[in-house]
């Protein structure tokens, strides 16, 4: 049954550091935390972005995240001995660390240190598995000992933020009678991206095919496609950037599809439970592929040499027939 009764009121700490894919990939062992321990609360040392993500999680705390700064003794030879615990730390019923090789170091530092059971869970499998992460995830929790329940896990966005996007819809007349089409080529690993000559193709399908409109979200590491977007624009996207994952989060739920490569806005997609189109090249689904209500994935090969090369002509790069399929199911003729 875990550390603990599971009717024990309580709290529990799970500390996840890694980027918002890998964060995301991890929220059903929390979900499935709560629903087999009910009574229990679950304070996360992760991200404040990635944490304002849960605001509407009731088994979630509110105390933020503190500094990472207070763990830094801990991965110390030396300091970590007479480091002050993190109040955050002190009188828990049990503490979950995500991570790799590094923060296993960290986990037995601080069981060493606390009297509350302290767990190592490594955050994604080694090259060569060819299991998915989030079994990966649910089946260390078990082998540690914690009865926990699979389940998908749906996002709700908060209703502020939710208010704030309809307001910006309800400001453009060609949008706000209409849900639009959400694309996000980026991702954070170059050879992650489906070719720009691919989403040149798709954009003007989009445009030639469909009425609804069309958003393009850039993010932090999306700079190198800031022309390619620009140019997306004179084609009547509108550009959304410098958005927090809360408010992108509450742009998604009010969309009709979302298309994205390999990368978090994917998952954060799909969690959100819009119909959610992810291109797959070099990386595997089957590991990394997101999870949701109503996820497609198509796998396609491509270089890293030529992410990047793109044309404004207008003869399109061809488009993958399952693509235009799924799409063609997925998106109402007008």
């Amino acid at each position: 049954m875990g550390p603990f009764e599971s009717t024990q009121p309580g709290k529990i700490v799970a500390i996840h550091q890694g980027a918002l894919g890998d964060f995301l990939l991890a929220l059903p062992i929390l979900e499935g935390l709560h629903r087999s321990y009910p009574k229990i609360r679950i304070d996360l040392w992760t991200r404040a972005e990635h944490l304002a993500l849960l605001a509407e999680k009731p088994y979630v705390g509110k105390e933020p995240s503190p500094d990472d700064s207070e763990l830094a003794p801990f991965f110390h030879d030396e300091l970590w001995r007479g480091a002050k615990i993190p109040r955050f730390l002190e009188g828990r019923l049990a503490i979950l660390i995500f991570g790799q090789a590094g923060s296993r170091v960290l986990a037995k530092r601080l069981s060493d240190r606390l009297p509350c059971p302290v767990q190592w869970v490594q955050s994604f499998p080694s090259p060569g598995s060819h299991q998915h992460v989030s079994r990966f995830l649910l089946e260390q929790c078990r082998q540690l000992g914690w009865s926990i329940q699979e389940c998908l896990l749906e996002l709700h966005p908060s209703p502020l933020e939710v208010s704030v996007a309809r307001k910006y819809l309800q400001q453009k007349e060609e949008i706000s009678l209409t849900r639009p089409i959400l694309v996000h080529p980026g991702s954070g690993g170059l050879r992650k991206i489906w070719p720009l000559k691919h989403w040149w193709a798709l954009l003007r399908f989009l445009s030639g095919q469909y009425c609804y409109p069309v958003f393009l979200s850039l993010g932090p590491a999306d700079e190198r496609l800031k022309d390619f977007a620009g140019e997306a624009q004179k084609l009547g996207a509108v550009l959304l950037e410098g958005l927090s994952l809360s408010r992108l989060a509450a742009f998604l739920s009010g969309c009709r599809v979302f298309i994205g490569s390999d990368s978090g806005v994917s998952h954060l997609a799909a969690l959100v439970g819009i119909p959610t189109v992810v291109i797959f090249g070099p990386t595997d689904p089957g590991i990394w592929g997101p999870r949701g209500p109503n996820v497609h994935i198509l796998k396609e090969t491509w270089q890293e040499g030529e992410v990047l090369t793109w044309s404004q002509e207008p003869a399109p790069a061809s488009l993958n027939p399952s693509l235009l399929e799924r799409l063609n199911d997925l998106l109402p003729s007008q």
